[in-house]
């Protein structure tokens, strides 16, 4: 079927609104099915040259409606399939499918002979049923279905459970009776007691496992069917109801509610008191007790980091309750070598200023006392200014220009010679991973700042930025707004520090701008001819250096197709023209293996040879042979991670292995496998979920606690000592904190993590983490606006490819469930290797369809899965984006 025409070709057409077609065709060329907005797919649309002729108009693929082949022919009428993921889907279903029969209303108020109004009565006299219904009803069609059965488990306090009885019988017998003191709350305590097995099992998940005898009121282990529980809902208002079903719904095996109200061996006063102690809901003094806990080992200045952490990104209620109560050791330091408490009163302060501007915040802002310019050393010189006058490089970095090959060598000259001329240049340096583009960069960082001179060093990503001598991610240093349209500027003043240090600085370096939309580079460009004056020359007459790799993954676009991104990238900027190319080519990781470089490329570049499906063949010896059954990850896993037991306290291994997939799902299975290997005490950190527009709370905080959006951690987050995590926010930026930072867990409190950086200029510091409220990046991803208090981090034995665009893994193993999904991420995943002995793949194979019926009453025989070694992959690369 097709849209008639309309738009330019038909304006009159019945679909047009506002002069545009309210179904927004004609839609887009599109090569490939995409994800896009709520989940709802971005259909494949080729631009194959076919048309057909409608109403006297030529029309292509872009007017196709969406359709099913095989129902149109089973039904021979047109149906529309959306396939949608999203919360969207669900109240789509339930506003069509539960909207219930017609009805009507009227009232019958005719009172009785003492004026008084029967509500029952009225109410059975009111009741009318349509012919539909009665026709139902009469043949005995099932009027509702649910599949699989869901059982409703009662939450009460104790002795407060319903009892139900005959109104003819005497209330002492009823009392006295053995039934009516149990519940299946009770019964599930004293099912606890006597199956030690079920301990595992919360509350909830009972019904799976046992079957609820309603007659003698005792849960008996299940044979048949399963069902599903679901405790009966309370709202924070209900007190210790709510409480109680907080833990409930977190804590299994407990045989009573004195059980239940012990934590660490002591009785707790009351199911909240229970609660708090296990960080299940947010205590009051939350803040409080996580300054109190680190400073049993923190330094001084790692309690001020900490403390201008918690103003930034916490939202505390009393700012100055805290300094009063946290100043004598924040600034012990300080008063060892000063007597004056003002003094170092003054001192402290000035410190967390520049932690707080650090993070683009002024501590004006926060009720502290004032600072006293007396006390200022920097004689009002800009922050910003002072951060880049103060990186120290490395005296090493120095002499790498010697090391430079040939390519490296003409864009080290050619760049130098611009920022001695002082005329501005911009660069694009074009490299694939492994030519050493970190490496000239560090060359040049250093011959720059070796001469007095400020070098900015910014990237898209925070793990790019943090290799870099003095690196910040390019939307903080550069305050580029998170909506960036064309003709945007950054947001940055004339008169700020960051104009300041824009107008000073000889070279800016920005990496991985592949990764960012094009609007972005513009916005910079846009401010930047401003404060310098210049408006006709690119970067106001800057020395702009630009690296990346289009072969990698492109911007995401949201509600766009495969043109949208295309245009969104940098090549498709007005900027890319005056960009003078600088490629490398040699790849220096590979000097023993040339085959594998070259064979990125052509992964990359999209020119490896496919077979009849498209799809490209990798090495047999990289590839991990799949049964189709769950051992197969497991065979990865000790590929990856050999000898895991053995240096489970080296940062170094931590880091320099890792497993990398398409999706967040995939990733978070692989990491659940890898803590549960790892060896210790496992700790568990339960997250505060809230919806911030549900004054009557609708949400159900264990409705909350199951959402899963991207960029959050999860709500039970399970981490050992030791392990790897990944820090999911940019905290500190000019510290190393940045999104993408990996870390290793050093130690736990309840409200604080201990954790080291251990990648990056700042490898080896020690950081403090409080948990921060964090909103989902989409904020139409829910009907509501949903917040989640946890620790910003999430483990990291494994990642999504995207995530590890910009990283070296020396070690690398790739687990591909489902085919890859988006331009260069094939490329990407197997181009974090240094080489290829270092990469093992898994390709898993697809499960074979069981044959469900029995013969001769005997189940059949299972066979053991053969082994099978899946070696062709889907590639996707946008060529255009490559030449155009």
């Amino acid at each position: 079927m097709m849209h008639g025409p309309c738009g330019a070709l038909n304006p009159k057409n019945v679909c047009m609104q506002q002069n545009e077609c309210k179904c927004r065709y004609p839609q887009s060329f599109n090569e490939n099915t995409t994800q896009g907005k709520d989940s709802y797919p971005v259909y494949r649309r080729r631009d194959n040259g076919r048309q057909a002729k409608v109403q006297g108009k030529m029309l292509d693929n872009r007017w196709v409606v969406p359709y099913n082949p095989y129902l149109l022919r089973m039904f021979n009428c047109h149906i529309n399939v959306e396939v949608c993921s999203s919360i969207k889907a669900v109240k789509y279903l339930y506003k069509y499918i539960y909207k219930g029969h017609d009805r009507a209303s009227f009232r019958i108020d005719q009172p009785d002979a003492d004026g008084n109004i029967d509500e029952i009565k009225k109410y059975v006299d009111a009741r009318w049923v349509t012919p539909p219904e009665a026709m139902w009803r009469i043949f005995g069609f099932p009027l509702c279905a649910n599949d699989p059965p869901v059982l409703q488990l009662p939450l009460h306090l104790p002795n407060m459970h319903r009892v139900a009885f005959n109104e003819q019988a005497h209330l002492t017998d009823v009392v006295a009776s053995e039934k009516a003191s149990k519940s299946m709350l009770t019964e599930y305590f004293k099912a606890n007691q006597n199956h030690p097995w079920a301990r595992n099992i919360l509350y909830k998940d009972f019904p799976g496992r046992f079957t609820w005898q309603k007659g003698k009121k005792y849960w008996k282990e299940r044979v048949e069917r399963y069902q599903i529980g679901r405790i009966v809902s309370a709202n924070p208002s209900e007190g210790e109801r709510y409480y109680l079903c907080v833990l409930l719904n977190h804590v299994a095996g407990k045989t009573s509610y004195e059980d239940l109200l012990t934590v660490d061996g002591r009785l707790c006063g009351s199911f909240r008191e229970a609660a708090e102690r296990l960080g299940l809901i947010e205590a009051d003094n939350t803040l409080d007790d996580c300054l109190t806990e680190a400073e049993q080992w923190a330094m001084p200045c790692s309690l001020r980091r900490l403390f201008a952490t918690i103003l930034v990104h916490c939202e505390p209620g009393d700012v100055r309750g805290l300094w009063d109560r946290h100043f004598e050791p924040m600034s012990d330091d300080y008063r060892r070598s000063h007597t004056c408490r003002i003094e170092v009163e003054q001192m402290v302060l000035l410190d967390i200023r520049g932690m707080l501007q650090s993070m683009g915040k002024d501590i004006a802002d926060f009720s502290l006392p004032c600072i006293d310019d007396a006390f200022d050393p920097t004689e009002g010189e800009a922050r910003e200014v002072i951060e880049e006058s103060n990186v120290d490089f490395d005296i090493n970095d120095t002499k790498l220009a010697s090391s430079l090959n040939l390519e490296q060598r003409v864009a080290y000259n050619e760049i130098l010679a611009s920022v001695e001329r002082g005329d501005g240049g911009v660069f694009f340096v074009d490299g694939p991973g492994g030519t050493g583009k970190t490496f000239l960069y560090r060359a040049l960082l250093a011959k720059v700042r070796s001469k007095g001179n400020i070098a900015i060093a910014t990237a898209t990503s925070g793990v790019a930025a943090s290799i870099m001598p003095g690196g910040r991610t390019a939307q903080s240093r550069f305050k580029i707004p998170l909506s960036c349209d064309d003709g945007a500027s950054c947001t940055f003043t004339k008169q700020s520090g960051t104009a300041k240090l824009l107008r000073m600085a000889s070279l800016i370096l920005w990496d991985e701008a592949t990764m960012t939309k094009r609007q972005a580079v513009e916005a910079l460009d846009n401010s930047m001819r401003d404060i310098m004056g210049r408006r006709d020359r690119p970067f106001g007459g800057k020395t702009v250096v630009f690296g990346g790799d289009f072969r990698q993954v492109l911007p995401v676009v949201r509600r766009g197709s495969r043109d949208q991104i295309i245009d969104a990238t940098l090549r498709s900027s007005h900027l890319w023209k005056g960009m003078r190319q600088l490629r490398l080519v040699t790849n220096m990781r590979a000097h023993n293996d040339t085959w594998f470089p070259d064979y990125l490329l052509r992964v990359g570049n999209g020119t490896e040879e496919v077979d009849d499906q498209g799809n490209i063949r990798l090495p047999e010896d990289i590839c991990v042979p799949s049964t189709g059954e769950g051992d197969d990850l497991e065979k990865l896993i000790d590929h990856v991670f050999p000898r895991l037991d053995d240096n489970m306290s080296d940062p170094n291994y931590m880091t320099s292995h890792a497993i990398l997939s398409t999706t967040n799902d995939n990733v978070e299975k692989i990491n659940i496998r890898m803590v549960e290997r790892f060896r210790g005490e496992e700790v568990i950190y339960h997250s505060f979920d809230s919806a911030e527009d549900d004054p009557y709370g609708y949400y159900a905080p264990e409705f909350l606690n199951g959402l899963a959006p991207n960029g959050l951690p999860p709500h039970a987050l399970k981490l050992k000592l030791n392990c790897p995590v990944i820090l999911l926010r940019n905290i500190d930026p000019a510290n190393g904190l940045c999104n993408g930072t990996r870390l290793v867990v050093r130690g736990f409190e309840r409200n604080a993590i201990d954790a080291e950086i251990v990648i990056g200029q700042h490898a080896g510091r020690r950081v403090f983490l409080p948990r921060i409220p964090l909103c989902p990046s989409d904020n139409g991803m829910f009907p509501f606006k949903f917040k989640r208090k946890q620790f910003p981090v999430r483990l990291s034995f494994a990642m999504t490819i995207n995530k590890a665009q910009g990283q070296t893994i020396p070690i690398v193993g790739v687990y591909l469930p489902n085919p890859v999904f988006s331009h260069g991420q094939l490329y990407v995943a197997l181009s974090r290797a240094t080489a290829k002995r270092n990469i093992k793949i898994l390709i898993e194979k697809e499960k074979e369809k069981e044959n469900a019926k029995k013969q001769s009453g005997k189940p059949k025989k299972r066979k053991r899965p053969a082994l099978s070694l899946q070696t062709s992959m889907k590639n996707i690369v946008y060529k255009e984006v490559l030449t155009g």
